[in-house]
């Protein structure tokens, strides 16, 4: 069995890059597939504290409401796909 589920993700003009929306005089929104979290490398080495995380694809960030790649794939091949 398959389902399909959609997503909304932001990818407006001038934030294609970044996991925010266009802002309002409060400052932007974030997408809500992005948090913080704890990553560990094993026993001996030291925790990475709040390192930045796509929930929606469990890939690590490159930085700060950066987006992961395949966000980036998957917002390109979307907007193919419009008329």
């Amino acid at each position: 069995m398959k389902i399909l589920v959609e997503h909304e993700v932001p990818c407006e003009k001038g934030v294609e890059q970044k996991c925010l929306y266009p802002g309002d005089y409060w400052g932007n929104d974030v997408c809500r597939y992005h948090t913080h979290r704890d990553r560990t490398h094993g026993r001996k080495a030291p925790v990475e504290r709040r390192v930045p995380k796509c929930t929606l694809f469990d890939e690590w960030l490159p930085g700060e409401y950066q987006k992961c790649e395949k966000c980036l794939e998957a917002t390109r091949s979307g907007k193919e796909r419009l008329p």
